[in-house]
């Protein structure tokens, strides 16, 4: 009898473990678009061409008088304030067991070492896609 309660404890331990690795590997891939201080993650796709690389990002509801685009030799910031805040409570409910309010987007994505930031171009579409576009340094692929 004591070997039955044994393996029955066991089996429900191998699938308590099972349980909480698979919940770990979804938290683990979870990545907020938002965080508590009011900041907003941008998509963003980036494209790679033989001379450049662009960069595109959507905004939607961005002040696109606000948008601010910076580069370094490693990395390209985007920053821009929402036309107005949105209560992400109004959306989903209850986030986080708080009241979070989004007011901007921030957002910063490596660079390739061959980008050149000197020469980057940047283009606000009508639709807050902004285009971004980084020349390739020369001899460097």
């Amino acid at each position: 009898m004591f070997e039955d309660v044994y393996a029955e404890f066991e089996r429900l331990r191998r699938r308590i473990l099972r349980e909480f690795d698979r919940l770990l590997a979804e938290v683990s891939s979870y990545r907020a678009d938002w965080s508590p201080d009011g900041r907003l993650q941008p998509l963003y796709t980036v494209y790679e061409y033989p001379d450049r690389y662009v960069v595109l990002v959507d905004l939607p509801a961005a002040d696109t008088s606000t948008i601010t685009v910076t580069a370094t030799r490693t990395a390209l910031s985007i920053e821009a304030k929402l036309e107005r805040d949105i209560n992400l409570e109004d959306i989903y409910g209850t986030v986080v067991g708080r009241e979070v309010k989004v007011d901007h987007y921030k957002h910063t994505i490596p660079l390739p070492e061959d980008a050149d930031p000197e020469g980057i171009r940047v283009n606000v579409k009508p639709s807050k896609i902004i285009e971004i576009v980084i020349p390739r340094r020369a001899g460097r692929s």
